[in-house]
């Protein structure tokens, strides 16, 4: 076995950014399901970072806490390294190592309270997965987070046998192509009228899904000649192994039954193990991809103080979201379910949030006292949760020194306009980070770089043909210089709105 362990490592991955591993939201997700985490001054490590950017995003929003990043792939790490140096940020390091290497010797990198695997598990070599365990159980620190985004069964079932005919195709071919030629293969299998197809509609919907997905994930998802999904339980199984124990969810909306039919709640709830009640939930909702939190030592505050830790949390509303039209239901999606919040009540609490701009501590939304024993997160709290997962809130911190952040966002701002494939904007205040589209980055590098006001519409202009693009209206290119001007001018008034939120949440 080479380096690469059977991890398919011919190309990079995508530059992404995952909220559901921000500190503030796995701090949140913790804490409805009965464990304390601090969210500041604390030790993150995020083991397979990738391209790094989500970590960057991270560091730069919490600037007196400490990230690590760690991957095996040279040219993510240099990557990363060289960003973050670009950005200036001193809290954030990155190692180019294998797990198995790293194992052995996991005490060096001292203890966190936090370590995150996004898309790994499930794709490594039995030995790999085996020290990358090892590693985060000896990380983590006595009462320590780990968050681990994992395919599982059934949901994946159905694609198994599409995943080996990539493998096959791969021993004479390169990745794309296999990929392709696998495609292909299912297509004109399809188009026969194979009854194999017939009986999984599953793959038939994710084999039409490919062609809106990047090919960097898509050949980061298949091409792995481990790639296996597991059982829910197999994966407690190999965790307890180290001393972690199951949690609950990092996907807010799974962490509250009101998301499960009342058959399905009555059948978890008869199972005689909190394990086998997880696995029933599973295989009842079809579960393709599980966002787990397991905990080194559960941490359960005392009844009093866990009214408290909820009621201090606070948030702000994100007016960059669009609402549902008024009445209509906010659609809140979780794995292949969606929940229809009803539109009166989840509008109601978002304008409770919305009337304080400056963020507003959840204690505040919670009318009166409860009667009888204080529920753990009364109703209105539960709508937050939702609305936070969908994105209409986000989390608030004060206080935070946002210059790293603004520094951060100008350089990935100017990277933007060199062709970089940035998308997502740091929100110190929110401990977040949104995505924004091309184009407006072009009017944020203006304002990060100091440009007066009534000059941005012509210093967008100037940047546009590094993008290699023009503006486009009515279907049309416009290339007469004083139309264009006025088009921008329109988007620059457009994102009025949105400038003076990234304003008040330290982005600019």
């Amino acid at each position: 076995m080479n380096w690469k362990h059977g991890y398919y490592a011919d190309s990079g991955y995508t530059y992404g950014y995952y909220p559901e591993t921000s500190p503030l939201r796995l701090a949140w997700a913790a804490l409805v399901q009965g464990h304390q985490m601090p969210t500041r001054g604390f030790r993150y490590l995020d083991a397979g970072c990738g391209q790094g950017l989500s970590l960057i995003l991270m560091a730069a929003a919490h600037p007196d806490s400490e990230f690590v990043g760690i991957d095996f792939l040279p040219e993510h790490v240099a990557h990363a390294a060289g960003l973050a140096r670009r950005c200036g940020l001193t809290n954030v390091r990155f190692i180019e190592s294998d797990f198995t290497e790293l194992a052995p010797d996991a005490a060096a990198l001292g203890q966190f309270d936090y370590v995150v695997c996004h898309g790994i598990t499930t794709w490594v070599s039995p030995e790999v997965k085996r020290a990358l365990f090892s590693l985060v159980g000896r990380a983590l620190k006595p009462g320590g987070l780990f968050y681990n985004a994992y395919n599982t069964y059934p949901g994946w079932l159905s694609a198994a046998p599409f995943q080996h005919l990539v493998l096959l195709e791969q021993r004479s071919k390169t990745g794309t192509a296999a990929l392709a030629s696998a495609r292909g293969s299912m297509g004109k299998l399809a188009e026969a009228g194979m009854s194999f197809l017939d009986s999984q509609p599953g793959l038939t919907g994710r084999l039409k899904a490919m062609d809106g997905l990047d090919p960097a994930y898509l050949v980061q998802e298949y091409n792995n000649q481990y790639w296996q999904p597991v059982y829910v339980t197999q994966m407690m199984d190999d965790l307890a192994a180290v001393k972690l124990s199951y949690l609950g969810t990092a996907t807010l909306p799974e962490a509250f039954d009101f998301m499960y039919t009342s058959a399905l709640r009555e059948l978890m709830a008869a199972q005689p193990t909190a394990e086998l009640s997880e696995q029933i939930r599973d295989l009842g909702v079809d579960q393709g991809f599980r966002r787990d939190l397991y905990v080194k030592g559960i941490h359960r505050p005392w009844e009093a103080d866990f009214r408290r830790s909820v009621c201090d949390v606070r948030v702000v509303a994100n007016p960059i979201m669009p609402r549902p039209a008024p009445g209509s239901p906010y659609p809140v999606k979780a794995g292949s379910r969606t929940l229809n919040g009803e539109g009166a009540v989840y509008g109601a609490v978002l304008d409770r949030v919305q009337a304080h701009p400056e963020g507003v501590a959840l204690g505040t939304l919670v009318d009166t006292e409860p009667a009888g024993p204080w529920s753990p997160i009364p109703p209105v709290l539960q709508v937050v949760a939702m609305l936070l997962h969908t994105g209409y809130v986000l989390p608030q911190q004060t206080e935070m020194d946002c210059a790293p952040a603004r520094a951060c966002n100008q350089v990935l701002a100017a990277a933007v306009c060199g062709k970089a494939p940035y998308r997502h904007f740091s929100l110190p205040r929110a401990g977040t980070a949104v995505m924004v589209p091309e184009t407006e980055w072009l009017v944020l590098d203006a304002a990060l770089s100091g440009v007066a006001r009534p000059q941005w519409a012509a210093y967008v202009s100037q940047s546009l043909p590094g993008l290699g693009r023009g503006l486009v209206h009515e279907g049309q290119p416009v290339s007469d210089e004083g139309q264009q001007i006025h088009l921008l001018e329109q988007l620059i008034a457009d994102m009025a709105g949105k400038l003076e939120f990234f304003g008040r949440m330290g982005g600019l």
